[in-house]
């Protein structure tokens, strides 16, 4: 079957576009690794108009419901893209089982990767103790000793969220200071608890343990002392990446990695559009990127109408 369209990610953006193609009665199939993306992994959400407060777990079965009351979109989980190849007329995307799918037009909505450590046995201990996402992990971590790495407001965020759950929280930076653009409410919450304690000028080198996690090593940037601290959890905030290598070598990328789109989201490919997170869009927020899902779906209907594909 050849679709109208294949949307690749079943975040927001992704979501959003599958509701905008039904709507204009277009052929829609969304292949994603998973569903939510980074909206299922948000802790709260309080800047999504109609909610005062959600969780990102709950507004992705909100939007997981509106997308089923359609039947002309399909929804593939699971999916790990490899390539998109161009046709003479159409797209071929395939996954990493060497499935097939085609299309006349694609919409990248992908959002961000979690960047990694690169820290000694962290794929190891993936899942381990180890994790990326303190909204989905920390309530696994309950009266328990946990590191949190990262200098941004996601670290601040997710040490937030475990002073309500972990016993002592270690919050690593690898600055002497804190950034002077971080959230001021955020940080004088987090740090007014007497379970965080701050680890400055620290190079997280290797993670212990046996079957999970047990402890790790770091290194202090300005005396070179390696210093051990034992503990059962450890949750990575470094920030992330887009999540587009299946299609650099097609569209056109900025600086950090984000796909360049214009005002109506199409790409530097003719046929290509991209939505979300993983676009050079300004702002990463969920409703912007539901916005930018929708956009992206009309440009396509009206691409599709003025192409004989």
């Amino acid at each position: 079957m050849i679709y109208d369209v294949i949307i690749i990610g079943a975040g927001p953006a992704g979501m959003s576009a599958g509701i905008y193609l039904c709507r204009k009665k277009l052929s829609a199939l969304i292949l994603s690794e998973d569903v939510g993306g980074q909206m299922a992994r948000s802790w709260d959400i309080e800047n999504f108009i109609g909610y005062h407060l959600i969780s990102g777990a709950d507004l992705t079965e909100k939007f997981k419901e509106h997308l089923a009351s359609y039947d002309c979109l399909t929804l593939k989980s699971g999916q790990k893209i490899q390539n998109i190849k161009k046709q003479k007329k159409t797209f071929i995307v395939q996954n990493s089982n060497k499935e097939n799918f085609e299309a006349k037009t694609i919409i990248i909505a992908t959002g961000k990767n979690p960047k990694i450590l690169g820290a000694v046995n962290e794929d190891k201990f993936r899942g381990r103790g180890l994790t990326y996402c303190a909204t989905c992990d920390a309530p696994l971590f309950n009266n328990k000793k946990v590191a949190v790495i990262g200098d941004g407001n996601a670290a601040l965020g997710a040490t937030y969220q475990l002073t309500k759950i972990a016993s002592k929280i270690y919050l690593m930076i690898a600055g002497p200071k804190f950034r002077n653009d971080l959230d001021k409410i955020l940080k004088e919450n987090t740090l007014s608890s007497d379970r965080v304690e701050v680890i400055y000028n620290s190079q997280v080198i290797k993670i212990n343990g046996d079957k999970v996690v047990a402890g790790l090593e770091y290194r202090d940037i300005k005396t070179k002392k390696v210093e051990k601290l034992e503990l059962q959890g450890i949750f990575v905030e470094i920030g992330s990446v887009p999540a587009v290598s299946f299609a650099q070598s097609l569209v056109k990328l900025n600086k950090s990695g984000e796909i360049i789109i214009d005002k109506a989201n199409m790409t530097s490919m003719a046929g290509i559009f991209a939505a979300g997170d993983v676009s050079d869009v300004v702002e990463k927020q969920v409703i912007i990127a539901a916005g930018e899902g929708a956009k992206a779906a009309i440009s396509v209907a009206k691409y599709l109408s003025s192409h004989k594909l």
